[in-house]
């Protein structure tokens, strides 16, 4: 295999890869603007909440706690669903 083709599968799997994923360390996130925003699929959350305590919750009543860039965890249940601000920041469960 040629040198190029190496580095052409390598940016390849980089770029589809967890470099797309991003969100603010210490901010908090509702599942839509994970999925429309910032680069995760619905597997991936489901991945986080499986074997949790709020594994059979909807993913749009699961708040996840972003802990890298590119790593989400600690989801918390929201009964009421999940409240998106209207700028960046942390998301909260909606009260209503």
């Amino acid at each position: 295999m040629k040198f190029s083709s190496v580095v052409l599968a390598v940016f390849a799997l980089v770029s589809t890869g967890l470099a797309d994923k991003t969100c603010v360390p210490s901010f908090d996130y509702c599942s839509d603007v994970l999925i429309k925003d910032k680069g995760f699929t619905e597997a991936d959350l489901k991945d986080v909440i499986n074997g949790t305590d709020v594994a059979d919750q909807p993913l749009e009543n699961v708040l996840f706690h972003c802990k890298n860039p590119g790593i989400v965890g600690h989801p918390k249940a929201c009964p009421n669903g999940c409240k998106d601000p209207k700028q960046e920041g942390s998301h909260s469960c909606d009260a209503t």
